[in-house]
């Protein structure tokens, strides 16, 4: 990432961070430097001593100086805590619901390997969905770090793609001063087995690069003992060549050394990973809901699907092995419960 791009994307966070806050900035032509007025209790948590002060990329001048150097990333951790809200409700409350056909809309978006399917009458629901960030951290000889984003359906507990929805203007606050809720609790497991998932596909390369290095260094540690192995084994160049007894001693010792070692060596390329949750974003948007009656053999069950007016396509099931979203389900026979192809196994 070069030096511009890393200043782009500096003053870009300082300045939401700032107007987020309450305070207001303003970037003269060069973009390198910026004038901001705060509050004294902004400015106080930014390391300034005026409500006015100079906000700039050039290290070394006065004001706040944006740099991932300097003491800037642990202002603004500090002012975010203090300022920004961890957690926020909001609503879209003027989607258009257009009345159609769902029984063909289901038909052509699920499949029923084993059973039949009726479609009930639907109704508009309001639908809260449950926006994660994550800090994530791998720590190994290096440092993994991303923040990592996972969207749920919080009634049926299955992710989804918001996408543009969190930029969406019309987005309205719903509450103030929300707190973590029970609700918002049941979503974070899922989101968390998300994100894992997630966060190893995203540093696959930097988990590759530590195996590289750990195997590199195996490789190096057993060849020195081996070396070793091989030296005391020979009796060239000796006066006293030893016993049977004693060459066997030094061939345990060696080789306890080269365990010992090996173990020390994987225990420092142990990857440690942190999860650690930073913002909720609870969206309720208009939705339908569509019950949908599955009967296998003699067991009838109904679920609820839903179809999203904002993102204006339905929604998946979970599968109840797994817990994975699909569109293609087999049913058991007692309990009627969904099961995804790869749960469910040949047909």
């Amino acid at each position: 990432m070069s030096q511009s791009t890393v200043d782009s994307e500096l003053t870009g966070f300082a300045t939401a961070l700032i107007e987020n806050a309450g305070g207001i900035l303003e970037w003269q032509p060069d973009a390198n430097d910026a004038i901001a007025i705060v509050s004294e209790e902004l400015a106080e948590s930014l390391g300034q001593y005026e409500d006015s002060f100079f906000v700039t990329t050039q290290p070394g001048e006065k004001g706040l100086v944006l740099s991932l150097g300097g003491e800037f990333i642990d202002l603004a951790g500090r002012t975010l805590r203090h300022f920004i809200p961890a957690v926020g409700a909001f609503a879209v409350d003027d989607a258009p619901i257009r009345k159609t056909e769902f029984a063909s809309i289901i038909e052509s978006s699920f499949g029923w390997q084993n059973a039949r399917a009726k479609v009930l009458q639907p109704h508009v629901v309001s639908v809260p969905y449950h926006a994660w960030w994550f800090h994530v951290t791998l720590h190994s000889e290096e440092t993994w770090e991303s923040v990592l984003q996972i969207s749920l359906n919080a009634t049926s507990l299955q992710p989804l793609e918001l996408g543009e929805l969190l930029q969406r203007g019309d987005l309205k606050p719903t509450k103030t001063n929300m707190e973590f809720t029970p609700q918002s609790i049941a979503t974070l497991s899922p989101a968390l087995r998300l994100v894992e998932a997630e966060a190893l596909h995203k540093a696959s390369v930097f988990l590759q690069r530590i195996d590289s290095q750990r195997e590199r260094d195996r490789k190096r540690l057993k060849d020195y003992y081996q070396a070793m192995l091989k030296e005391s084994s020979s009796t060239r160049k000796r006066i006293q060549p030893p016993t049977p007894e004693e060459l066997q001693s030094q061939q345990r010792a060696v080789k306890s050394e080269l365990q010992r070692k090996l173990g020390e060596l994987d225990e420092r390329y142990q990857v440690n990973a942190t999860l650690r949750p930073v913002v909720l974003a609870e969206l309720h948007l208009p939705a339908m809901a569509v019950d949908v009656e599955i009967q296998r053999k003699s067991n009838k069950r109904v679920f609820r699907l839903y179809w999203n007016s904002v993102l204006k396509r339905m929604e998946p099931l979970g599968c109840s092995c797994c817990g994975q979203p699909s569109w293609n389900f087999w049913f058991t026979n007692d309990t009627v419960a969904p099961q995804c192809s790869t749960c469910h196994g040949p047909a």
